[in-house]
C-alpha cells in the first residue's frame, strides 16, 4: 500500500487548494468566453448601427448632389472603432470608397475593395435584402477575421422603395482581438488574486480544521501507550469537540476498567487459591482395602463452589462417608463447606460413639447457631462396618441413594427424609440400615451430577446415571467414577454449567 508523503494538515491543504485552482480557471475560461462574445455581438450591433445612421445621411447627400457632404459622412466612418473600409454606389454607378487606415498595404486594400464590391454587387442583384452581414478571413493572417456590412440606401421621404444606392462598410477585429487580450490579462490578475486569497484561506480551513484532529491524534497514541490520565482540551462545540469530550470519558472509563481488572487479577488469584484450598479438603485419593475401595470427583461450576465430600477410616476398621451440597454457589458456600468439614473433623476426633444422626444434627445446630451465616446444605452421612457389613446413614434433605446390587444386578433408589441442615435447630434426624454384599455399589452424588445439561437445556437426569452405573459396575471405583465423568462432558458437549458436580463410588469387595 502506497502510503502519501504528507500529513492530513497538507493534504486536507492540497486538497482544497486543487478545488480553488479548478473553480478560478472555469470561472476565468467562462467570464473570457462570454466576454468575447458580448464584445462581438456589441460591436456588430454598434456597426449596424452606425451604417443605418450613415445611410440616411447618405442619401440626403445623393438627393441634394452634394459630394462634400457625402465625402465627409464617410470620413465620419472612420472614427467607428473597427471599420477600415467604406464604399459609396449611388443609382448612378458612381463609386466612392474611402480606406480608414493609413499605410494599408496595397495588396490588402485591393483585397478589401474587391470583396466589398463582390457583396454590394451581390445585394444590388437581389434588392429584395435590404441589408446583410458578411464574414471572410484576411488573406495575410489566418487569425485576422473581417466583417462586410451592406445596406441599400432608399429615398427618406417617399413611401415607396426609390432606390439610391448602395452603402458597403468593412471592419476588422484588431480592436476586439485587442480588448480580448486586455481582458485576459486583466482575468489573469484576478484569478492570480483570487487563488492566493483562495490558498490563504484553504490553510487557514487546514488549520482550524486539523489542528483538533491533530490533538485528538497525540491523545489517543498517548493513551495507546498507557496513559490514562490524559484529558483532552476544550476542541470546540463541533463534531471534534464532541468527540474529544466523549474521548475523556473513554480515559476515565478506561482509567476505572483497568482498576476493576486490577481487583479482578487480584480476586481471581484469591479464587484459584481458594479453589486449591477447597481441593485439598476433598480426598483425591483412591482408597483401597481388603474390604472396600472407594474413589471421589469433585468440580466447582464456579471456581470454589459449596459442594464438600469425604471418607475417613475410623476405629475397628468402620469407615466413615460424608457428601454436602451447600445452597448457592461461590466463596459463600464454600465457606459454609469449610464450617461443615470442621464440624465434622472434630466431631470425628473427640467423640467415639459415631452415628450418622448425631453428626448431622450437631452440624445443624452449629448452622443455625450462626445468624450471620444466611445458608443451609444437604447432607448425606454414611458409616460403613466392614466387618458386619452394614451400611448405617442419616439423609438430611440430600438426593436419593443408589445402590447397586451385584447378585440381581439391579440399581435401586433408596430414599429417607430429612430437613436440610441450617433451618431448624430442633430438626431431628433418623437413621437408616442397608445391608451390603461382595461386588455392591454404593452412589453418592450431588444434583450437579443428574442436572449437567446441554447447550439446549437438556438434563442427564437420574436415569442415564442409573444406566452408567449399571454398565460400569464390572470396574473398580476408580474406573466407575472416571468413566462417569467422562461420559458427563461429552453429553455436555462444553455447555456452561450452573451448579456444583460431586461424585463418590463406593464398591464392597
Amino acid at each position: 500500500m502506497v502510503r502519501f508523503p504528507f500529513g492530513l494538515k497538507w493534504r486536507l491543504l492540497l486538497l482544497v487548494s486543487s478545488l480553488v485552482t479548478g473553480m478560478v480557471v472555469l470561472v476565468s475560461f467562462y467570464v473570457g468566453t462570454k466576454q468575447d462574445q458580448v464584445l462581438l455581438e456589441n460591436s456588430l450591433k454598434s456597426a449596424e448601427r452606425e451604417t443605418k445612421s450613415a445611410a440616411f445621411l447618405l442619401a440626403r447627400a445623393i438627393l441634394d448632389q452634394n459630394d462634400l457632404a457625402l465625402s465627409d459622412t464617410l470620413k465620419n466612418l472612420s472614427f467607428v472603432p473597427g471599420f477600415v473600409y467604406a464604399h459609396l454606389v449611388s443609382r448612378e454607378k458612381v463609386s466612392y470608397f474611402s480606406f480608414f487606415e493609413e499605410g494599408i498595404d496595397p495588396q490588402m486594400a485591393d483585397f478589401l475593395k474587391a470583396k466589398g464590391e463582390e457583396y454590394l454587387s451581390q445585394v444590388f442583384a437581389d434588392q429584395e435584402k435590404d441589408y446583410s452581414l458578411e464574414r471572410f478571413s484576411s488573406p495575410t493572417s489566418r487569425d485576422a477575421q473581417y466583417y462586410c456590412l451592406t445596406r441599400l440606401i432608399y429615398h427618406p421621404f417617399r413611401s415607396g422603395k426609390e432606390l439610391l444606392g448602395g452603402l458597403q462598410l468593412i471592419f476588422a477585429d484588431d480592436f476586439i482581438r485587442q480588448a480580448r487580450k486586455e481582458n485576459e490579462r486583466a482575468l489573469v490578475t484576478a484569478a492570480l488574486i483570487l487563488w492566493i486569497l483562495g490558498l490563504g484561506v484553504s490553510l487557514l480551513i487546514a488549520h482550524y480544521m486539523v489542528k483538533p484532529i491533530q490533538i485528538l491524534s497525540e491523545g489517543v497514541q498517548k493513551v495507546g501507550s498507557g496513559d490514562l490520565d490524559l484529558q483532552l482540551p476544550d476542541l470546540g462545540r463541533h463534531e471534534i469537540g464532541l468527540l474529544g469530550k466523549q474521548f475523556n470519558l473513554m480515559t476515565q472509563s478506561l482509567k476505572e476498567a483497568r482498576k476493576e481488572r486490577e481487583s479482578q487479577i487480584i480476586l481471581q488469584e484469591q479464587i484459584r487459591q481458594a479453589q486449591e484450598i477447597q481441593e485439598g479438603m476433598n480426598p483425591s485419593i483412591f482408597l483401597r482395602t481388603p474390604f472396600y475401595e472407594i474413589k471421589g470427583f469433585t468440580r466447582a461450576a464456579k471456581g470454589v463452589g459449596g459442594d464438600y465430600f469425604d471418607f475417613e477410616e475410623l476405629p475397628q476398621k468402620q469407615l466413615a462417608l460424608i457428601i454436602s451440597d451447600v445452597s448457592g454457589k461461590s466463596i459463600s458456600a464454600s465457606l459454609v463447606m469449610v464450617l461443615i468439614k470442621t464440624v465434622v473433623t472434630t466431631y470425628l476426633r473427640l467423640y467415639e460413639d459415631i452415628r450418622p444422626d448425631k453428626i448431622v444434627s450437631t452440624i445443624n445446630r452449629v448452622l443455625c447457631s450462626q445468624a450471620h451465616v444466611d445458608k443451609f446444605a444437604t447432607i448425606l452421612f454414611c458409616i460403613y462396618d466392614p466387618l458386619t457389613r452394614e451400611l448405617v446413614f442419616t439423609n438430611a434433605g440430600h438426593g436419593p441413594l443408589f445402590l447397586y446390587r451385584k447378585r440381581k444386578e439391579v440399581c435401586t433408589i433408596t430414599k429417607l427424609e430429612g430437613l436440610p441442615v441450617g433451618l431448624d435447630s430442633t430438626t431431628s434426624y433418623h437413621l437408616g440400615r442397608l445391608s451390603l454384599e461382595q461386588g455392591d455399589i454404593l452412589a453418592l452424588y450431588s444434583d450437579g451430577i443428574t442436572e449437567a445439561w446441554t447447550v439446549d437445556k437438556k438434563p442427564f437426569g437420574l436415569h442415564r446415571l442409573r444406566e452408567k452405573i449399571l454398565n460400569y459396575a464390572h470396574l473398580n471405583a476408580k474406573e466407575i467414577v472416571e468413566r462417569i465423568v467422562a461420559d458427563i462432558d461429552h453429553y455436555t458437549a462444553g455447555a456452561e454449567q450452573h451448579d456444583d458436580m460431586t461424585l463418590v463410588i463406593m464398591k464392597v469387595r
